[in-house]
């Protein structure tokens, strides 16, 4: 009885009802779309970051430091040249590994 009446109603507001149908189709790819490509990006940086196990710098922000040394993007602040470092602050050997993206 309210199943012929329902069908009436829409056929009566064509245009409405296309309109709302479109719009939560439209909707519901949005989000789902949105979500992919948040899942995505943090698959990806995660991948890109796996095989970082330390990282050790000036001190200045992670985030810039981060960006720096992992993915080569920006300058790491507050960097000092390897002369700078005193002789008692040296390992035993004397030795520095001063290469940007030692692992």
């Amino acid at each position: 009885m309210i199943l012929p009446l329902a069908i009436k109603s829409l056929r009566n507001r064509r245009l409405t009802a296309g309109l709302t149908v479109l719009s939560i189709a439209l909707s519901v790819a949005l989000l789902l779309g949105v979500e992919r490509i948040r899942q995505e990006s943090r698959e990806t940086f995660a991948n890109s970051v796996s095989g970082t196990d330390l990282i050790v710098g000036a001190r200045s922000s992670p985030v810039h430091l981060l960006l720096s040394s992992v993915f080569g993007i920006g300058n790491a602040t507050n960097n000092r040249e390897l002369g700078e470092l005193s002789k008692d602050r040296r390992p035993a050997g004397g030795r520095l590994d001063h290469s940007p993206l030692a692992g």
